[in-house]
C-alpha cells in the first residue's frame, strides 16, 4: 500500500518474524525485504548440476544457496556460493529476483543463476525443460517453500550488515512513542484519530532531527569561519 504512495521505498527491514509468506508478497511488487533468517529454518538440498565432470551439489542454507564439498575427514561442509549479483527482472505485473552465482571449480569457475525470494505457483509462467521440453512444475507444486529458503539479500552479506542495524533505529522511535503515551496505551478513540495521532508523532520527529541537523552544520561552518 505504501510502495505507490513512497516512490523510493526500496523496500522492508524487519526482524526473524518476517517468514517466506512476507518476503513473497513484498518481492513480486518489486521491494526488497532484509530481515533475519529464523532460527527454525533447516538447510535442505536443492539440485546437484552437472556443468563439468566434477558436478557440484547445492543445498539452500542461511538463506542462500551452498555448496557440499567433502573436507579432508571425510565429512561434508556447506559452503556458501559467492553471489555476483542480485538481478531485478520487472515485469507488467509483478517482478521476479536472482542470485547470478560463481561457483568456485577446479575446471574452472561456473555462473550460475538461481531464483529466489518468490515461491512460485502455477498461476506463476510455467518454465519448461530444455531437455525434453516439459513443463517444469512450480515450487509449490513440488513443495518447495524458494522464499523461506533463498533470501534476496541474506544475513552473511556485507548489503544485509550495512542496513540491517537500522532497524535499531527504528525500534527506538517506536519506543519513544510508546512512552510518549499515558500508560502506554494510544489517547485517541477510532482509526482515523489514531492515524493523526501517529502522523502528528511522526511529523514532529522528522522536523526534530530536521533542526538537529540545520544546527549541526550552522555550527560546522561557524567553525571554519573562526577558523
Amino acid at each position: 500500500m505504501l510502495k505507490d504512495a513512497l516512490p523510493h521505498c526500496m523496500g522492508v527491514v524487519y526482524d526473524g518474524a518476517f517468514r517466506g509468506v512476507h518476503r513473497d508478497a513484498l518481492a513480486r511488487t518489486g521491494l526488497l525485504a532484509i530481515n533475519k533468517q529464523h532460527g527454525s529454518v533447516a538447510p535442505v538440498f536443492y539440485e546437484r548440476i552437472s556443468p563439468c565432470r566434477s558436478g557440484h551439489e547445492l543445498w539452500c542454507d542461511q538463506g542462500r544457496i551452498a555448496e557440499s564439498i567433502r573436507i579432508d575427514d571425510g565429512t561434508r561442509i556447506l559452503e556458501p556460493l559467492p553471489i555476483t549479483k542480485l538481478e531485478h527482472r520487472a515485469g507488467a505485473a509483478k517482478s521476479r529476483w536472482y542470485h547470478v552465482l560463481k561457483i568456485p571449480c577446479r575446471h574452472g569457475d561456473h555462473d550460475y543463476r538461481v531464483p529466489v525470494g518468490i515461491t512460485t505457483t502455477p498461476a506463476d509462467r510455467s518454465l519448461r525443460s530444455a531437455d525434453t521440453g516439459k513443463r517444469i512444475k512450480s515450487d509449490s507444486e513440488r513443495g518447495f517453500h524458494r522464499a523461506e529458503y533463498l533470501q534476496q539479500i541474506p544475513e552473511a552479506s556485507l548489503t544485509h550488515q550495512l542496513l540491517y542495524p537500522y532497524r535499531a533505529d527504528s525500534d527506538s522511535v517506536h519506543s519513544q512513542f510508546d512512552q510518549s503515551l499515558w500508560n502506554r496505551r494510544m489517547i485517541a478513540y477510532g482509526v482515523d484519530r489514531q492515524k493523526i495521532f501517529v502522523l502528528g508523532f511522526a511529523l514532529s520527529q522528522n522536523a526534530t532531527s530536521h533542526q538537529i541537523h540545520l544546527q549541526a552544520r550552522s555550527n560546522a561552518q561557524q567553525v571554519l569561519r573562526i577558523a
